[in-house]
């Protein structure tokens, strides 16, 4: 089924619908690490994305700004077509970063995060410098919880940030020591830190989901991770 033809369920008694996205769409042109980005105000730039070779990012940012207009929304979740927003039902879009927690999925780890934080903890990526940089981190259960609070609090509308906060690496790497005290992690830079990125958070909290701190999202990761067989046991 096409997106817009999705959208408009309303008459189908499809009362919401709620899309995953990315924060990926929420990177505006020239906006610096220390602003709190905003979801309807701060938007990515497709062109320039797909200029870069950046398609995935791209997608969700034009994904975000279609499915807007299929409900008669700007990108400032602001009414512009009465009529098409009447029929449509409410849109919900989470925008996360980099998702983390146990796998539901039986079988093997899968997916793009988990593989790669599974070969970070073996030894296998990012062993040549802690990066000077953050990650904007999430854990599943509580992006699934956002989900759900979206579909049903009946005000809510438009993108909201599906992210705890950011983090930076040197934090997550030492979180990551402290959950599996086997992993080596790597020199540390020169220098000071950089600022992570900034967010608003008064959108995502109205959701009223409490998310877990990062170190709780990591000793459960590392349980789930030694119980599929993809890191030993301490």
């Amino acid at each position: 089924m096409r997106l817009h033809a999705f959208l408009r369920q309303k008459k189908n008694n499809v009362e919401s619908v709620v899309l995953t996205s990315s924060g990926g769409s929420t990177n505006a042109p020239g906006l610096t690490n220390e602003t709190p980005k905003k979801e309807h105000t701060h938007w990515s730039d497709s062109e320039a994305q797909i200029a870069a070779g950046k398609f995935s990012p791209a997608a969700k940012t034009l994904m975000d700004l279609r499915s807007l207009e299929a409900v008669g929304r700007d990108r400032a979740n602001n009414v512009v077509d009465k009529t098409l927003a009447d029929s449509s039902p409410r849109l919900c879009i989470i925008n996360p970063n980099l998702i983390l927690g146990p796998q539901l999925q039986p079988g093997p780890i899968s997916g793009n995060s988990l593989p790669w934080i599974g070969r970070i903890i073996s030894g296998q990526a990012m062993t040549d410098i802690i990066p000077n940089d953050s990650m904007s981190i999430i854990d599943v259960r509580d992006l699934a919880a956002l989900q759900v609070a979206a579909a049903e609090q009946v005000t809510s509308s438009g993108r909201y940030f599906g992210v705890d906060r950011s983090y930076p690496w040197e934090d997550i790497l030492n979180a990551l020591k402290k959950a599996y005290p086997s992993y080596q992690t790597p020199p540390r830079f020169k220098g000071p830190s950089s600022t992570p990125t900034q967010f608003d958070h008064s959108r995502k909290e109205s959701l009223g989901v409490k998310l877990r701190p990062l170190h709780e999202t990591l000793e459960d990761l590392v349980s789930f991770m030694i119980s599929r067989g993809v890191i030993n046991a301490p």
